[in-house]
């Protein structure tokens, strides 16, 4: 009994870290202000960012001098760049998690800033490069994104994922535990049910932000093989550092000195 005694001590001091975490940061101020009066959410879904300019902090450098970008409705846009030049940090702007010091977004032509931030993200949703699973069903993590969705949307939007047949496949299927951070399951099949997940919203724009990250060379082109199809019909960003030939973006466009500038490939 006393040889656990090191092993307990080490798990609550670890839990005792996290949930300092999670007060802090439920005691922090939201990072943009809400609108007194929200408007109402566009019909339309076309993204214009105009003249942005935004720094982290007063004393470092720019991120955005003056960027300018726009995605039509149903575009699919690839944004290129290495580490460092503002591809995740726009993908921030966009969801109102930073606010620009100059500049407008706007979203069917309406400003964002005029936009409640919750309204904003049911209609843009963003899947992060590190998307995690927490210890929980499929279900339960697939429902983080829509709530109220009946089992008929979550196996459609596992199968849109190409993971619905992985999924029944398990003895438990929808009630499998994923394990911490979905240690359950491969890379790829992680991967794939953070998709489904996203693609649970009803958000008419996704930000896909390196979305392959950390997986092989083949489970990365057919992972990407899969974004094309189950994105269908809606606007993409699609973050990226280069492209490996099956992305099929409508334009492409490389981020450098803090503009975007169309870019061959």
């Amino acid at each position: 009994a006393l040889g656990l005694m090191p092993r307990a001590g080490a798990a609550l001091a670890a839990a005792a870290a996290g949930a300092r975490r999670l007060f802090e940061t439920a005691d922090a101020k939201e990072p943009v202000p809400e609108p007194d009066a929200p408007a109402a959410l566009p019909s339309g879904h076309s993204l214009r960012v105009s003249g942005l300019r935004f720094a982290w902090a007063p004393d470092r450098p720019p991120v955005f001098d003056g960027l300018d970008l726009e995605v039509p409705e149903g575009g699919r846009i690839a944004l290129l760049g290495p580490s460092g030049t503002g591809k995740s940090t726009l993908a921030a702007l966009l969801l109102k998690f930073a606010a620009p010091q100059d500049g407008r977004i706007t979203l069917g032509g309406v400003d964002i800033v005029s936009l409640s931030a919750a309204d904003l993200r049911r209609r843009v949703t963003w899947l992060t490069q590190d998307a995690r699973l927490f210890d929980d069903t499929i279900a339960a993590n697939l429902r983080l994104a829509e709530p109220g969705a009946t089992d008929a949307e979550l196996w459609r939007a596992l199968d849109r994922a190409q993971i619905g047949d992985v999924v029944r496949s398990l003895p438990e299927g929808l009630e499998t535990m994923c394990g911490e951070a979905g240690i359950r399951f491969s890379g790829g099949q992680a991967r794939r049910l953070a998709l489904a997940r996203t693609l649970l919203s009803p958000a008419a724009v996704v930000i896909l932000d390196e979305p392959a990250a950390g997986l092989d060379a083949d489970t990365e082109r057919a992972f990407l093989q899969t974004l094309d199809e189950a994105t269908a019909g809606r606007s993409v960003i699609l973050i990226l550092h280069h492209l490996i030939g099956v992305e099929r973006p409508t334009r492409i466009l490389r981020l450098a000195g803090g503009r975007a500038i169309p870019a061959a490939g």
